[in-house]
């Protein structure tokens, strides 16, 4: 599931952020100066903001925030993200939003599908950067509760996370979070 998530995620990028390759050049709208800042301190699992990604040609809404999530385990994720809030077609499925992070050394992946792609399911994972192997995820796709939602440029989450790559496992760790990324 990781991986059709991701695949999804960066086509739908990849199309947002004009198709390149690169990187870096998503970010050559961004003017000399320009900054991003976070209100909370630096944590061993907060990387340093990123700089914003240019509005894609077709309208669509693609920008750059931060994310936390909190689980009731008592851990916390911190992201520097990119976000595209529009609906999108990829790979024939509709994409309603999309919240993605490739910071080191844990990755996001937030995906809220439409209602006629895969039931609406929705999915909320974070995952190794250097791996990809799956720390914890959400996804209604096999079951759990997740719920997202989009309020402006705000897309909260809750949901039960799953620990590690199989969430079928008997005897697999779960635990509540809350998922808040302002884009």
């Amino acid at each position: 599931m990781r991986s059709a998530t991701l695949i999804m995620g960066l086509v739908l990028l990849s199309a947002a952020c004009g198709g390149g390759a690169d990187p870096s050049a998503s970010q050559a709208g961004v003017t000399e100066g320009s900054t991003t800042s976070t209100t909370s301190a630096p944590t061993e699992t907060t990387p340093p903001p990123t700089t914003a990604a240019p509005a894609s040609d077709d309208g669509g809404s693609v920008g750059s925030g931060t994310a936390t999530l909190r689980l009731d385990n008592g851990e916390v994720f911190e992201f520097s993200v990119l976000c595209s809030l529009e609906p999108q077609e990829a790979a024939g499925s509709t994409i309603l939003f999309t919240v993605v992070s490739y910071d080191k050394p844990y990755n996001l992946d937030v995906t809220q599908f439409g209602e006629d792609d895969f039931g609406g399911s929705a999915s909320i994972s974070v995952y190794a950067a250097d791996t990809y192997d799956t720390l914890w995820e959400a996804t209604s796709l096999l079951g759990s509760e997740v719920q997202l939602t989009i309020d402006g440029n705000v897309v909260r989450g809750t949901g039960e996370f799953v620990e590690g790559d199989d969430p079928l496992a008997p005897g697999v760790e779960k635990t509540r979070g809350e998922l808040e990324a302002r884009c």
